[in-house]
């Protein structure tokens, strides 16, 4: 299973804010929940700006301590739940989090 992280105008309208979009799978919950940015279903609805510390605090985790979260990669030899995969969706959102910092978090 998978999901879409996306983020959404913050008036009443929740218009999708259109050139941001990331994918995610279930491969990275155990490896995230043991980030300071926790499982990206605990995002629905906060503001990005509430998130850019805590997805920056686990991206430099990830960055400097690999060797730590390999043990919850799914299966490295097929490219699953890797930690380098998992830095690079936390990257995108970060980018996205600073770019947009009103916008409100869906996960679908």
């Amino acid at each position: 299973m998978s999901y879409w992280i996306g983020l959404v105008e913050p008036d009443k309208k929740h218009r999708e804010i259109d050139d941001f979009g990331v994918h995610c799978s279930w491969n990275f919950k155990n490896m995230m929940t043991h980030l300071p940015c926790g499982w990206v279903r605990d995002w629905q609805g906060k503001q990005a700006s509430d998130m850019r510390k805590l997805v920056l605090s686990s991206c430099r985790l990830l960055a400097l301590n690999p060797d730590q979260y390999q043990k919850y990669e799914i299966d490295s030899d097929r490219n699953l739940g890797t930690v380098a995969n998992c830095n690079d969706i936390l990257t995108r959102c970060y980018i996205g989090f600073i770019e947009h910092p009103d916008g409100i978090i869906t996960i679908d």
